[in-house]
């Protein structure tokens, strides 16, 4: 191992640094997760006997697996009587899908050094602020399509549109007959529902969803039909709908659980 101790080391926001005078030891995320991070810096302070060491640095996730590495590079430190400051810049390449506490590890000569504990502040994502349940069902009631991502028999899966009833956070989506294809959505315990906002043109964020099948002859179904009927568009067949869902397609219930 090399002889060199890794004294202290920070990575704060760049832009926080330059309006306020002092260093925020944050990553700073804009947008909904997943995101790369703004501009950050890092310094750390190293003591060794003096000679030249090639450095790298990670990033490891909450699951300490490498979401970025810098290049090995060449660092001189002048000797055991000093502490040398080293200070770098990274540009906005480290894409940041959690909000969970990182580490930052510092390596010498293929070796570890050190670590310390990386925060992250993903300040404009409602998952990480929990509020992605509130933000998904305002979008939801602007927008008029979610994707649904549904486990199919043979262990993949299919990503599909879907058009819906939205009962607060549940939606209502029918599949059969002259409707959408949504292949194999009733036989599943959950789905994974993305919500895109019409306003931004970007994702909010992916939750998981029951599912549950609506009776043909219930109440019900007769209710979120006749809603449906004012949500599809392009409907060719107008009222006589309601009687050729009932026959030949499904409703399913999705709950969201954000």
């Amino acid at each position: 191992m090399p002889h060199v101790e890794l004294l202290s080391a920070m990575a704060y926001d760049l832009a926080t640094f330059e309006e306020l005078g002092y260093p925020d030891p944050v990553l700073k995320i804009p947008g909904e997760l997943p995101a790369r991070a703004r501009p950050f810096g890092i310094n750390r302070v190293y003591k060794g006997s003096q000679g030249q060491y090639e450095e790298s640095i990670l990033i490891l996730d909450e699951d300490d697996l490498v979401i970025w590495q810098r290049p090995w590079r060449l660092i001189e430190l002048r000797g055991e009587m000093f502490e040398d400051l080293f200070r770098t810049t990274v540009e906005p390449e480290v894409e940041i899908a959690s909000a969970d506490e990182h580490q930052l590890v510092f390596l010498i000569d293929g070796g570890e050094i050190g670590r310390i504990p990386l925060f992250i502040d993903a300040y404009e994502s409602a998952v990480a602020t929990g509020t992605l349940g509130d933000a998904a069902e305002t979008a939801l009631k602007k927008g008029s399509i979610v994707w649904l991502t549904i486990e199919q028999l043979d262990g993949t899966s299919a990503t599909r549109p879907a058009w819906y009833v939205q009962q607060g956070r549940k939606l209502f989506v029918i599949k059969g007959d002259g409707e959408q294809e949504l292949p194999n959505l009733e036989r599943n315990e959950t789905v994974d529902v993305t919500v895109k906002s019409k306003e931004v043109m970007a994702a909010i964020g992916t939750m998981p969803a029951t599912v549950r099948v609506v009776d043909n002859q219930s109440d019900e179904f007769d209710r979120i039909a006749a809603l449906g009927m004012g949500t599809r568009l392009n409907l060719l067949d107008g009222e006589d709908a309601l009687e050729r869902w009932r026959a030949s397609c499904t409703m399913v219930e999705l709950t969201l659980q954000a």
